[in-house]
């Protein structure tokens, strides 16, 4: 299968690596964001037209690493940095993308890019960020590093150090029932693995009990039923979508995105163990 325009017009490649290039900008984020969008078109077509555009695009993220000094996250056309830093959750979704990358296709070379990348972030803390994107990662880089303790550390305090804030949220807030999903299936693997014990000092019961809440309340607060799309002028675009009550009940393709992606790993965990 052949696609005009579509991903070629939206890339630019350079020495046989590929980059996403939004108006002049090559983002971390928009690498990211391709990466994860190929693999689970291929995932679920199994086509794989576009694996060498998956290579391509690896090779162009390692203009955006480098081991000593992080992460670069927005480059102009010329490969020149253009921005240090754009926002925490780039980092994570990369290394998701790399996981989700590997998972799909193992001959490609990029174990270790995933592990300079995720020891990077335990040597600078981010556990400290609660952020959805670092715990997809650290619970897809434990399938290749299934004995990593450091990482192990780091998923558990990005999740655990917010529980309390978590339970206090009065917003739909999807993207705290995907950190909460991500994290329940890395502390399944954690007790697999037998490391029980960096999961001691936190409450693993209240995890599994905020699961429950936040994908109830994520659908009372933040789900278009009929009764309350009826106020809109075109009621019918918006029933069985998602918004955000926060901010003037907006509906954007994103909060659709991640209402949908945590209420669906919600499902398949509890009551599929997928």
């Amino acid at each position: 299968m052949q696609f005009s325009g579509g991903i070629d017009a939206s890339l630019v490649v350079i020495d046989n690596a590929a980059y996403v290039n939004d108006h002049g900008e090559l983002k971390l984020g928009a690498q990211a964001m391709l990466i994860l969008a190929i693999c689970k078109y291929q995932e679920v077509t199994h086509d794989q037209t576009f694996l060498p555009t998956l290579k391509q695009l690896f090779k162009g993220v390692r203009s955006f690493w480098n081991s000593s000094t992080g992460f670069v996250h927005v480059l102009d056309v010329n490969l020149e940095s253009k921005g240090k830093f754009r926002t925490i959750y780039y980092d994570g979704e990369i290394v998701f993308a790399l996981t989700r990358m590997y998972e799909l296709d193992p001959s490609i070379q990029i174990e270790a890019t995933i592990s300079e990348m995720l020891d990077y972030m335990v040597k600078l803390d981010y556990g400290q960020y609660h952020d959805h994107w670092l715990a997809y990662a650290v619970n897809g880089a434990l399938d290749l590093f299934p004995e990593a303790r450091a990482y192990m550390a780091l998923g558990a305090k990005n999740i655990f150090t917010h529980l309390n804030y978590i339970q206090k949220r009065k917003h739909a807030s999807p993207t705290l029932l995907e950190l909460i999903d991500a994290s329940q299936k890395m502390v399944y693997k954690v007790k697999k693995s037998g490391n029980d014990d960096l999961l001691a000092p936190y409450d693993v019961l209240k995890l599994s009990q905020l699961a429950d809440q936040r994908a109830s309340y994520e659908i009372q607060t933040g789900a278009w039923y009929a009764e309350i799309a009826m106020y809109l002028y075109h009621p019918q675009k918006f029933i069985g979508g998602f918004y955000a009550r926060d901010d003037s009940f907006r509906t954007r393709i994103d909060d659709c995105e991640h209402f949908l992606s945590g209420l669906v790993n919600y499902y398949n965990y509890t009551y599929r163990q997928a």
